[in-house]
């Protein structure tokens, strides 16, 4: 049976599915308390519910879930509640955020690249997000154009915060802050149609996808060249190389 029109915590009713990945499944759906539209992200686990592995995962995706909601900035989707219903269920959390109308980045890209006054834009919204998620320890780990969506006015919102690695978890390598900054490399790489980089923000992609670390420029770098593109479509200067002995450092 579908879920269309189901009643979840006892208050969000699924209207219409908007999304579906190997991650998990995203519902539009209406906050009957609330009297609002939300989004309710229903994740998705490999395994059998009955096993030992798989209630660990799930628990997992809740902490993350929660900690996810600490994250305060206009480009980071808004988590409204997690919640976990009865006994009986897979145990996974159904993680309920603002619904925000537009399409994502993964779609406008399909149409073809963006100008790069206007990837920088997009840049500076998703680079502000991280920095808050940084700032209390969550890393998003999942930068990508499908988890980018553009709405109305102009707004720029990073969602897919339920692969998150939160404070306490175990971490897989190279999964810090240093390694969202180098997602955002390879978003505004694709953002601007690919191949060799070049134009204004060319310096600023190599830099975030070469593998000298020492070389990996810092928030406030990336910061400071995306305010410059944005603001002025001829600028080509990149940011300022630093000294590669000096210690990598994340700003928030």
């Amino acid at each position: 049976m579908g879920l269309q029109g189901r009643l979840v915590g006892e208050r969000y009713r699924l209207l219409q599915r908007a999304g579906s990945g190997a991650t998990g499944t995203v519902w539009r759906a209406f906050d009957e308390l609330g009297a609002r539209e939300v989004a309710v992200r229903r994740p998705r686990l490999p395994g059998d519910p009955a096993d030992e592995a798989y209630r660990r995962a799930a628990h997992r995706l809740y902490r993350e879930a929660r900690a996810a909601a600490r994250v305060d900035h206009p480009a980071a989707v808004r988590i409204h509640d997690v919640v976990v219903e009865e006994a009986g269920t897979d145990g996974l959390p159904w993680i309920v955020m603002e619904w925000v109308p537009g399409e994502a980045l993964r779609e406008v890209l399909r149409r073809g690249p963006v100008a790069a006054p206007e990837a920088a834009r997009t840049g500076l919204a998703v680079l502000g997000a991280l920095r808050a998620a940084h700032a209390v320890g969550i890393v998003h780990r999942a930068v990508t154009p499908g988890n980018v969506l553009l709405g109305p006015h102009g707004r720029v919102v990073l969602t897919g915060f339920g692969t998150a690695h939160v404070p306490g978890a175990r971490s897989p390598r190279g999964a810090g802050p240093a390694a969202d900054l180098r997602s955002l490399g390879a978003l505004l790489h694709t953002a601007v149609g690919g191949g060799t980089p070049g134009g204004p923000l060319g310096p600023l992609i190599e830099r975030l996808r070469g593998q000298d670390t020492g070389l990996l420029p810092d928030a406030e770098e990336i910061a400071e060249h995306l305010e410059a593109v944005a603001g002025n479509p001829c600028a080509r200067a990149g940011p300022k190389r630093r000294d590669q002995h000096q210690p990598f450092r994340i700003t928030s």
